[in-house]
């Protein structure tokens, strides 16, 4: 596999305003929810499973069509209503259409499984003999190299209801087999595939409450290339009900790590700097930190090359707990700056997801979960960030061949600095580099299938279907 660098373009300029319109229309809100962006049905934009708790007694949501930028709900999806639980997009049978692995909870058991998507807008359970569970996270990666999606799942199992971490093998059948790899049990775990080392393989990251040791717990399983597994001590904070992302913050080319969450009362939040493995705790770094199952999400919300972050949950200082929603914006210079304009509706056992689900080259954000008095939130907020339409842009690339096969071409009439962003139809990011001029980007080691390619400099953006084949 070859290995990707992730660079930002980073610029001196920012500026704060209100940008994000609540755009929620007739989606319902739901407590303990969870949400997934996924293009289902090939047109090219995203679409959302969204689902959680009505009440005591019943669950709502289910899958929404994404119609021109308006979510309507697919009723004969065949696709399960739960809640705390979460999900995870993927093509696990390499067919070109985007699959769906969900973990949740009914109001009675359990319910894991990875739904094949039918191709008719239906999905298939599987019954793939996953450990049917809630209260924990699921996702597809690659940890072998073989070409299929695996799945790391970690939760409490329904069964005998007892906490766990597993990873499941694609036999490329439509089969998952359960690893050897004996990876200790998360109350309220995360789990993430990612190659923080950039050798060309994935590790795993894995968050939660130890319920061996009894203790907070965040550590890296690092992969040797022969799916052989090493915990590894590199100085993370150990915390938990909070969450995690790996980014390039510095573009310095390596994979920075971002916390939140608590060891033992109060919420803290860290950036993990990484410097070739080495990981050093930012002393810059100081946003509103939060916990009791809270949500980072970042994402490059303001259009100027660096990334953002928000933030949601519960931040607990001493005798003092407040509701956040907050977002902070890159200075350019790795400062993280609260943009005080904004107004995001705050919760708690909280999903957040940012994806650009209307195609016009902003990142917008959906939000899920519990708000102070534990009332249900469902919030969509559309990015309006002003001069991100892309026409000018647009009019200065050409991008090409399209469908592609080893080699994408990016010809600058003008050859100025702009980045170039590649994510599946998931919102996950596959490629972030910055180019001067012509560029000629790898694509061999790609999947089939359908990708958006997202064109940026430090004032303007436009987004292109790419098809590989």
């Amino acid at each position: 596999m070859k290995k990707i660098t992730f660079l930002f373009l980073l610029t001196g300029f920012w500026a704060f305003g209100q940008n994000f319109a609540d755009v929620t229309g007739s989606l319902p809100q739901l407590t303990f929810g969870f949400s997934a962006f996924g293009d289902y049905d090939g047109d090219g934009d995203l679409d959302l499973y969204y689902t959680g708790q009505l009440n005591a007694n019943s669950n709502g949501g289910g899958l929404y069509q994404n119609d021109n930028g308006t979510f309507n709900l697919v009723t004969n999806s065949g696709l399960p209503i739960l809640n705390t639980g979460a999900a995870d997009w993927g093509d696990v049978d390499n067919d070109g259409d985007m699959d769906l692995v969900i973990m949740g909870y009914d109001n009675s058991v359990g319910v894991t499984d990875v739904y094949i998507n039918n191709g008719n807008g239906t999905f298939s359970a599987s019954n793939t003999g996953l450990l049917n569970s809630y209260m924990g996270d699921v996702v597809f990666g690659d940890y072998d190299n073989d070409g299929d999606l695996d799945i790391a799942l970690t939760g409490m199992e329904t069964t005998n209801w007892t906490y766990f971490s597993k990873v499941y093998e694609n036999d490329g059948n439509g089969n998952f087999i359960e690893s050897s790899l004996n990876l200790p049990p998360m109350n309220y775990g995360k789990v993430k595939f990612v190659d923080f080392d950039n050798d060309g393989d994935m590790d795993i990251t894995l968050a939660g409450w130890n319920d061996t040791t009894n203790t907070s717990y965040t550590k890296v399983w690092q992969n040797d290339g022969s799916q052989n597994f090493t915990e590894l001590n590199l100085g993370f904070p150990q915390l938990w009900l909070g969450d995690f992302e790996w980014s390039d913050i510095d573009g310095d080319g390596d994979l920075d790590f971002v916390i939140t969450g608590t060891s033992n009362q109060d919420s803290e939040a860290h950036l993990m700097l990484n410097n070739n493995n080495t990981f050093t705790d930012d002393p810059h770094f100081n946003i509103t930190a939060a916990h009791r199952v809270a949500n980072i999400e970042l994402a490059d919300f303001d259009n100027n090359g660096g990334l953002d972050i928000f933030i949601t949950g519960v931040n607990v200082v001493g005798s003092s707990e407040n509701l956040i929603a907050k977002l902070y914006e890159n200075n350019g210079s790795g400062i993280f700056v609260e943009n005080t304009t904004e107004s995001f509706t705050a919760v708690q056992y909280c999903d957040a997801d940012a994806a650009d689900y209307d195609n016009d080259g902003k990142t917008d954000l959906f939000i899920t979960g519990a708000d102070t008095n534990f009332f249900g939130v469902g919030k969509l907020y559309h990015n309006e960030h002003p001069g991100s339409v892309g026409d000018e842009l647009a009019k200065k690339i050409t991008i090409y061949p399209n469908p592609a096969h080893d080699i994408l071409n990016i010809d600058n009439q003008e050859q100025f600095d702009y980045n170039i962003h590649i994510t599946d139809l998931t919102g996950k990011s596959i490629l972030n580099q910055t180019a001067k001029g012509n560029a000629h980007v790898n694509l061999s080691n790609l999947p089939m299938g359908i990708y958006l390619v997202k064109i940026s400099n430090h004032k303007d953006s436009f987004v292109q279907k790419l098809i590989i084949k």
